[in-house]
């Protein structure tokens, strides 16, 4: 994304006095501009403004704008569109991939059906789909260490998107309470060590002894989901 807006950045400053220029730039910051905010219809109209002339754009910019355009389109429900744009990227950039990391299954599920037609269209029918669709699939071993790294990157990583995400919150939520079950069992155990009144003794260390438990349970409880993270990475295709 820093180099979508370093792109825009350096055509308007390159571009001097030049209206032409200044147009071109204005329609790839216009492009990302909306996107980020989620307009998707505005994408398309720059975009498709921006196509319309092509002299003003590097190849790397045109391979930017239609990718912004197709993902637009698959926000829009328009699949077909989308397509027909993936391809027209695929014939200059024949090995682009999409990182399942960043980008939602319904996109990456158009862009493998574009390869697939565009592998057909070239001579290539011979190739089964399943070995196109496979193709960007990340192993287990990646998706796992990064599992076991933090719960959820490693179904991120494999493009389960929603899961996720619901495991990397639910690994932080875990982990701020585990923070805070240690602390607990600091400040009782301190409280307790330092206490002198008699009478005093026996509630401190049975508040430290609860928090102890409820520690223990907490370590326990962490132990678990990561390993079944993990556990869902090596069983689940």
């Amino acid at each position: 994304m820093k180099k979508i807006f370093f792109i825009s950045f350096l055509l308007i400053w390159t571009a001097g006095p030049s209206s032409v220029f200044a147009q071109g730039s204005n329609y790839l910051g216009a492009v990302v501009a909306s996107y980020e905010r989620g307009f998707y219809n505005e994408v398309v109209i720059n975009a498709q403004k921006a196509l319309a002339d092509t002299a003003v754009y590097t190849p790397s910019d045109m391979v930017y704008l239609r990718t912004y355009l197709a993902f637009s389109m698959v926000a829009l429900g328009d699949d077909d569109q989308a397509s027909a744009v993936f391809k027209a990227i695929l014939i200059s950039k024949p090995k682009l991939e999409l990182n399942p990391e960043f980008v939602s299954p319904k996109i990456i599920s158009v862009f493998k059906r574009a390869q697939l037609e565009t592998a057909q269209s070239q001579g290539q029918s011979g190739v089964q789909a399943g070995m196109i669709f496979d193709k960007g699939k990340p192993q287990k071993y990646p998706c796992l260490w990064r599992t076991v790294l933090w719960p959820g990157w490693g179904q991120s990583y494999r493009g389960e998107n929603k899961k996720g995400k619901i495991l990397k919150r639910s690994a932080l939520g875990i982990a701020a309470g585990l923070g805070a079950l240690y602390l607990g069992t600091y400040l009782s155990h301190q409280s307790y060590l330092n206490a002198t009144d008699p009478d005093a003794i026996g509630p401190k260390y049975d508040t430290y002894n609860a928090w102890y438990k409820t520690r223990n349970f907490g370590i326990n409880l962490t132990i678990s989901f990561w390993f079944y993270s993990a556990l869902d990475i090596v069983l689940t295709d």
